[in-house]
């Protein structure tokens, strides 16, 4: 609520004034209209508890002068208003010359006055009563025969018996304040509710901010600022030479013997620095915060789960691919990841998310291919209220929007709808999402990657993957080895996997035989690591001797196949091709005369 007084000049305008309120006024403003002259001690009392003083003449030059930060409105004197005085007091005294006394805000032209009315008109300009006594006294001396003056004149006129006519105040000036008024009233409700909450927001953030002039003197701080760092800026002068700088200054300082980053952000005007912004960030708050957004990214499964450090090789083949996804991690570009089932492409994308400048931002990951086209589209892009029967109240976000600022995880890109597809071009290209049903088109910042483990190169040139959204994509490309590839990579995963499901059981690791190596690095792994991790954990659970046979694992392979599985056509192919001479065919496929005679008996492929 703001409160406002109409100090007025004499009583016949209490009743013009409240009637002007009642037509005007509204809620934001409450009036107060008072009989109030010149500087008296009644003047004093009324304006300390007022917000907006509207006042004319004297009194508003008081006010002005004595309350600056009070909200004026005066009651300006139209032309009309002092016309009728002069032509009131002609009529009454029928004078040669006449002297307007009024306060010095008053405009008039007194050459105009006088061609209009054919009287001789001077202008004597008044700041307060003394001066309003010394103008019409000199006036007097001068030649003088009347005067047309305010409430203050009229009296000192009345006191020495000098011919006067008041101005009186007409409707229009009395309408023109009261609106006035209640238009500031407005403005001033509105930025005290701005400030109360701009000082709700700044107490309530757990950074210390301060606001500084160009002078280094405080405009503004939180209480944790001033907490912080107590009276004045002894703990953080660097404010002048962010000043100076166009880019800002980091520090990391000791306050209160707790350690902080303290930034001081220049800000400028019209190319000109005008002050500096200091944020102060606890470390301790800072670590607090941080582990309070990790934990509920990892409650609702919004982060990588996976490093670098989880992903386990030694062969040439895997560095190679591991050295290029961690360059790919330091960029923003998309990237295509392409292998067989079971290589770990899903165990990559974690880590490069892991490695980027988005790392402590969502991860979120979908497999397109465990969801029709219609429940992909409404879970990717989100959906609003009624968009179809069983949205929920209110819409949803979809999952660009979830990952916004950083990683989404396409799995089996290579089985989006082309429906779909387009809409993901969409994001790629102009980084806006549209909800189902919405016609708001909402920005996302939100880097893609995808992975498939199908011929996506085939699908292009059949038509059922798009072209342009391909190239898209596969702006950078990793290509996973399959385990067969790896070399030694496999015995070094199946000790891994060995010890980790012993210690998960409480058993004692086995070792495994030579031959029980050589069936491992001889088998062609169709289901790659996946599958040796699954065959490590039967041999915890079905072994009970310290060392592994190689009966031991070709019971387990047998029972995981009853054949080799993918690897048949391999050979077949092999075989077919040429190859046909055992010890050739088995140099070819990295693998023992034994193992070879094996698989060619199991694969059925004439020897």
């Amino acid at each position: 609520m703001i409160n406002a007084i109409v100090c007025i000049p004499y009583l016949e305008l209490k009743e013009p004034y409240e009637r002007c309120i009642r037509q005007y006024s509204d809620s934001d403003i409450r009036f107060d209209v008072r009989h109030v002259i010149g500087i008296r001690e009644a003047l004093e009392d009324a304006v300390e508890n007022y917000d907006i003083v509207v006042a004319r003449g004297i009194t508003a030059a008081t006010v002005a002068r004595k309350w600056p930060s009070k909200h004026l409105i005066e009651i300006e004197l139209t032309g009309y208003d002092i016309l009728n005085a002069i032509i009131a007091c002609k009529g009454r005294y029928n004078p040669k010359r006449i002297a307007i006394v009024y306060a010095e805000t008053l405009r008039c032209d007194e050459a105009m006055l006088s061609y209009l009315t054919g009287i001789d008109i001077v202008v004597r300009k008044i700041s307060n009563e003394i001066d309003t006594e010394s103008a019409i006294m000199d006036s007097v001396s001068s030649g003088i025969e009347a005067f047309v003056c305010g409430r203050t004149g009229a009296t000192i006129c009345d006191a020495n018996g000098f011919h006067y006519a008041s101005v009186e105040v007409g409707k229009e000036a009395i309408e023109r304040s009261i609106i006035d008024a209640v238009t500031a009233a407005k403005t001033m409700e509105y930025e005290r509710s701005k400030s109360v909450l701009i000082r709700q927001l700044l107490d309530d953030n757990a950074d210390g901010e301060i606001a500084l002039d160009a002078e280094g003197n405080i405009i503004e701080e939180n209480s944790v600022a001033s907490t912080l760092i107590g009276p004045g800026l002894g703990n953080i002068p660097e404010w002048k030479d962010a000043l100076k700088s166009h880019a800002g200054i980091e520090k990391v300082k000791i306050i209160n013997n707790l350690p902080c980053i303290v930034r001081y952000i220049p800000v400028f005007h019209n190319d000109k620095a005008i002050g500096v912004n200091i944020i102060i960030q606890n470390s301790e708050s800072l670590r607090e915060s941080d582990s309070k957004i990790r934990k509920e990214l990892k409650d609702r499964g919004l982060v990588a789960r996976y490093s670098f450090n989880d992903i386990i090789g030694e062969s040439s083949r895997f560095r190679e691919m591991a050295d290029k996804a961690r360059r790919f991690s330091l960029v923003q570009s998309s990237i295509l990841i392409t292998g067989e089932t079971g290589t770990g492409k899903e165990l990559f994308a974690h880590s490069i998310h892991a490695a980027s400048p988005r790392a402590s931002e969502p991860f979120v990951a979908v497999n397109c291919a465990a969801l029709p086209g219609n429940l992909l589209e409404s879970e990717l892009f989100g959906y609003v209220e009624g968009a179809f029967s069983g949205a929920v109240r209110g819409g949803k976000a979809g999952l660009f929007e979830i990952a916004h600022r950083g990683t989404i995880f396409l799995d089996e890109i290579g089985e989006i709808p082309l429906d779909v597809q387009s809409k993901l071009l969409r994001v790629l290209q102009e980084k806006e999402i549209r909800r189902l049903g919405d016609t708001r088109m909402r920005h996302v910042d939100v880097r893609i990657i995808a992975a498939t483990n199908v011929d996506i190169k085939k699908k292009v040139r059949d038509g059922a993957f798009r072209s342009d959204l391909y190239y898209r994509l596969n702006v950078l490309d990793l290509q996973l080895a399959p385990l067969r590839e790896r070399g030694n990579d496999i015995l070094l995963l199946s000790d891994v996997f060995l010890s980790r499901y012993a210690a998960k059981e409480g058993r004692r690791k086995p070792s495994l035989s030579s031959e029980a190596e050589e069936l491992l690095l001889s088998y062609p792994w169709p289901g790659n690591i996946r599958e040796l991790r699954n065959i490590c954990e039967k041999i915890i659970v079905l072994f009970d001797g310290d060392i592994i046979s190689g009966d031991d694992i070709r019971s387990i392979i047998s029972v995981d196949d009853g054949s080799i599985g993918a690897s048949e056509i391999s050979i077949e192919s092999l075989a077919l091709s040429g190859i046909v001479k055992k010890g050739a065919l088995a140099k070819e496929l990295g693998m023992s005369r034994t193992t070879l005679w094996r698989r060619l008996k199991t694969s059925n492929v004439k020897q």
